[in-house]
């Protein structure tokens, strides 16, 4: 390869290195941004809670997503001072094996605190959907052994992935970054979690078309109906996909969708070079992340209102004739709870 071709090469290596900090730093401004938006709520409906094993998992969710983000934003800010040389059989310097090191540190427990986090988004939303169908059906029974299944399948993809990652990760002292010597396989970061979100999509899904009645307009159909609502979404945003619903005869209709970001992580993981392979990663983590919260704490306050205004029918009385719409269950039917 001649000197040109080689400059072009680093030139287009750096475009995607600082194209990947970008859409990285949109991620973290995203769950920062939707953390203080969501502060308020977090307090009244998840802080005040009783202590479950859902509360424990949402806040570590909460927390950790964002308190690694920043650590990474920082790490591959560029403001770091690192030790260029332009020798490339020059040693490495005792600062340069520092940065390694660190670089493997991140690498490894970001691959697992990836996978730690979507096991936690995947069950979180998983006890919003058994809120969601009765208690003596069977399908809670056979989601719980395909959640566990999928996730220890995950845990050892992610396992194969990080032990093929680490060897062949480097300190390029042209740039001051971490890069890898040849390109590591990481589609099995995703392979195992595109097929669990397509089952549980197309099983949310069914679940809706099968019961017309989360459409009513009684306090629990109206907390069912939210259920259905945000777990959808929540699935079509992890994929990325277009969803066109109708509305007929009191039963909701699903037109079309096609998972096209969860599937554009795999393509990428495939395809892309060694510069661009976490282009999105970190914004799609960040994405997901904001999501399950925003429907834990949406159901949250669903199940507080439809509960005050079941209070409120019992004490006011058949005189009153009080009556509970899906408007009734919005943010300004009843006051916030003062602190």
């Amino acid at each position: 390869m001649d000197a040109a071709a080689e400059l072009e090469g680093a030139i287009v290596a750096l475009q995607n290195v600082l194209i990947t900090r970008y859409v990285s730093a949109a991620g973290f401004v995203l769950v920062l941004y939707d953390h203080l938006l969501t502060l308020d709520d977090e307090v009244e409906y998840i802080w005040s809670a009783p202590t479950s094993v859902a509360k424990i998992l949402f806040l570590i969710l909460r927390y950790m997503v964002p308190s690694f983000l920043t650590v990474h934003t920082t790490f591959r800010s560029g403001l770091s001072i690192i030790d260029l040389s332009d020798n490339r059989n020059a040693p490495p310097t005792p600062l340069q094996i520092n940065v390694l090191s660190r670089c493997k540190a991140i690498i490894s427990f970001g691959a697992y605190a990836g996978w730690l986090s979507i096991v936690i988004s995947n069950f979180l939303v998983l006890l919003r959907i058994w809120t969601a169908l009765p208690h003596s059906n069977r399908l809670k029974v056979w989601s719980i052994v395909f959640f566990i299944v999928a996730q220890l399948l995950s845990f050892a993809s992610t396992s194969w992935v990080v032990a093929n990652m680490i060897p062949v990760l480097i300190f390029d002292a042209r740039v001051g970054l971490c890069t890898f010597s040849r390109k590591p396989s990481v589609v099995g970061l995703w392979v195992v979690g595109l097929a669990y979100e397509v089952v549980v999509f197309v099983t949310v899904c069914w679940n809706t078309l099968d019961r017309p009645r989360a459409l009513g307009s009684d306090p629990d159909a109206a907390v069912t109906r939210m259920l259905f609502r945000d777990g959808i979404v929540y699935f079509v945003i992890l994929f990325g996909g277009i969803l066109v619903l109708q509305v007929s005869n009191n039963k909701l209709t699903i037109c079309h969708s096609q998972p096209a970001l969860r599937i554009a992580n795999t393509v990428i993981a495939v395809v892309s070079p060694i510069s661009s392979l976490f282009v999105i990663v970190f914004f799609v983590w960040a994405g997901t992340t904001v999501t399950t919260s925003r429907l834990i704490i949406n159901s949250r306050r669903a199940a507080g209102k439809a509960a005050q205004l079941r209070q409120l029918q019992m004490t006011s009385g058949p005189q009153c004739d009080l009556e509970v719409t899906s408007e009734s269950l919005s943010m300004e039917a009843l006051p916030r709870r003062s602190r």
